[in-house]
């Protein structure tokens, strides 16, 4: 009788312990990496705008904070979807801010209309208003159907015993609800940055309008007075002639300290006697900072209502040298610019009757910001009202920069210039004859030299109670020809005043004139942080809304058939190669 052998197949075993060594070894690879991975945090922002990567400005805030910030969001509940966008922004850059001080940033998203109850709800609205947040009112739409939605998209901000309100949702009229959303989104590490200084800082730059040479009351500058209070100590001063109104003297020093960060000059009317200006001129010798805007030229507008036509000369604000020694002139000039506002008249009868027409108005430049300079990046277009041209002198410790320019179709008028409505009907010529990019707002830093130099008498200059200064500390101004860039309008009969960049021909604010005006003063105060993270913008990537609709059918076949395609090709492919892997030929012994 043959007696059988045993046969094996080779390779089996080894085959098995392989694998499993290869298990155990991928197993042990993947807890070494969960470990090390729970200490080690990597986070790469892979966007064109790195819009998940906070500024060094937001970053040292957050690491600097000594207590809790506790943020309350009311984005929360049955949302549209471009508000759960922002929702979710907000939600990712808290995110993005608790990665450098965990414990000391919480946050809680509440939906204010959560209660079935008519009464509560109405409570929590009231609240959250007398608190200073606002409701706003949007309209969503789609295949004709339209829905009205009253939320309160903002937070509250609270910081030991002090709360600051953030609106988070800023409206532009005129403006589709995706670009208001994108504009959201964009200013929201602005918002919240400069909500939580406001929080913890415990003191405010002390801001003053000045007053007594017929500058704008407080009623035309209301809108900015009550924007740049939510960051400063905004008040009104009036030198008349005192030493002492802008400055005091401290015992110990040499010079005099100011009682004011910054001052701005908003439109004046009439001459600056000599002791007024001397004040200035120490103010800034002493590191003040300066926002000037001025008119020099009057263009007589009651004239202009009654005849239709004015003639605009030259202002006597007493100014002109002390701003050449400072290293900028506003010439006594007009500017005319093909990109202006637009004036509304009575035109020729027709059919009848005469009827009302909008028709260009030069003598109001709508500059287009072309400097990437923070205070004008990502700003929306500045309306002017009768601007004049700036030139730049001489003094190479100041920089200069120009932050306004007209647009290339442009050219001034000497004085006197004559305004007339017919303007609008005539051939101007811009392509033709035109001086391009006109400066109309400089912003000069350095330390700069008293206009007052060798003009003084020496018992004046040398005495320690006046505390003359020759050579000033390095410090800022900005120059604007135009006083109306501040102004707002107003509703003189309801009493009420609309905000800086209002179109009243549009009802609605189309202008960038109260970022400008933020952003200046932002930056003449050397709030570098907020300027950095105000300049950022992002990039707003709109779906084609026809194309959605056109190829809806096709993107939706395309979605749910190639994946589940791709997932059975996959699978075969993988069993193909498995079953030929483990084909192996039998050999033994018989």
């Amino acid at each position: 009788m043959a007696k059988k052998e045993n046969t094996k197949v080779p390779g089996k075993r080894s085959n098995r312990a392989a694998n499993l060594l290869e298990l155990i070894a991928g197993i042990g690879i993947v807890l070494v990496l969960l470990v090390i991975g729970s200490y080690l945090r990597v986070r790469v922002d892979l966007t064109s705008e790195k819009r998940h990567t906070l500024t060094d400005a937001t970053k040292e805030l957050v690491r600097d904070l000594e207590d809790i910030v506790y943020v309350k969001v009311y984005l929360s509940g049955d949302l549209p979807a471009d508000l759960q966008r922002l929702a979710q922004a907000t939600r990712d850059l808290l995110d993005e801010m608790r990665v450098y001080q965990a414990e000391h940033i919480q946050y809680t998203f509440i939906d204010p209309s959560a209660s079935a109850d008519e009464k509560t709800r109405n409570d929590v609205y009231q609240q959250l208003q007398d608190q200073g947040l606002s409701y706003s009112s949007l309209t969503f739409g789609g295949k004709g159907a339209h829905t009205e939605l009253i939320i309160f998209p903002g937070a509250l901000i609270t910081y030991r015993e002090k709360t600051v309100p953030v609106q988070l949702l800023r409206s532009q009229y005129g403006a589709s609800d995706p670009e208001i959303i994108n504009r959201s989104v964009n200013n929201l590490e602005y918002e919240f940055s400069s909500a939580i200084r406001q929080a913890i800082s415990t003191r405010k730059s002390k801001v003053a309008f000045l007053e007594g040479h017929g500058e704008l009351p407080p009623m035309l500058v209301m809108d900015a007075t009550t924007v740049l209070g939510e960051q400063y100590e905004v008040s009104r001063v009036r030198i008349d002639g005192r030493i002492d109104a802008l400055s005091k003297r401290v015992d110990g020093m040499k010079y005099r300290a100011n009682e004011y960060d910054a001052l701005i000059i908003a439109k004046p009317d009439s001459t600056f006697s000599q002791q007024d200006r001397y004040v200035v001129d120490q103010f800034v010798m002493n590191g003040g900072k300066v926002l000037w805007l001025l008119d020099a030229m009057n263009p007589y507008l009651d004239s202009l209502r009654v005849k239709q036509f004015s003639m605009a000369l030259p202002r006597d604000l007493g100014l002109d040298n002390q701003l050449a020694a400072y290293g900028v002139r506003v010439n006594k000039d007009l500017v005319l610019d093909m990109s202006c506002a637009p004036i509304e008249i009575m035109t020729e009868p027709y059919g009848g009757q005469r009827k009302r027409e909008l028709l260009p108005w030069y003598f109001e430049p709508i500059l287009v910001p072309q400097s990437n300079h923070p205070i004008v990046a990502n700003i929306d277009p500045v309306h002017t009202r009768f601007v004049s041209s700036l030139d730049t002198l001489g003094s190479d410790e100041i920089r200069k920069t120009v932050l306004l320019t007209t647009s290339p179709y442009s050219r001034s008028m000497r004085n006197p210039v004559r305004i007339s409505l017919n303007i609008t009907k005539m051939e101007m010529g811009f392509e033709r004859n035109s001086t391009p990019y006109m400066p109309v707002a400089v912003l000069l830093e350095g330390p700069f030299t008293s206009a007052f130099i060798d003009r003084l008498p020496a018992d004046f200059t040398n005495d320690p109670e006046v505390g003359y200064r020759e050579q000033g500390t390095k410090t800022a101004q900005l120059v604007i020809s135009d006083g109306d860039v501040i102004e707002n309008r107003i509703d003189p009969a309801k009493g009420v005043y609309f905000p800086l960049g209002w179109d009243r021909y549009s009802n609605a604010k189309r202008y960038g004139n109260r970022e400008f005006i933020i952003n200046a003063m932002n930056y003449l105060l050397d709030d570098q942080g907020l300027i950095s993270i105000r300049s950022r913008a992002i990039s707003l990537r709109l779906l084609d809304s026809k194309r959605i609709e056109d190829e809806r059918r096709y993107w939706q076949v395309v979605n749910t058939v190639v994946p589940i395609l791709l997932s059975l090709l996959a699978g075969l492919l993988f069993h193909l190669l498995r079953v030929r892997a483990n084909r192996a030929p039998a050999t033994g012994k018989a």
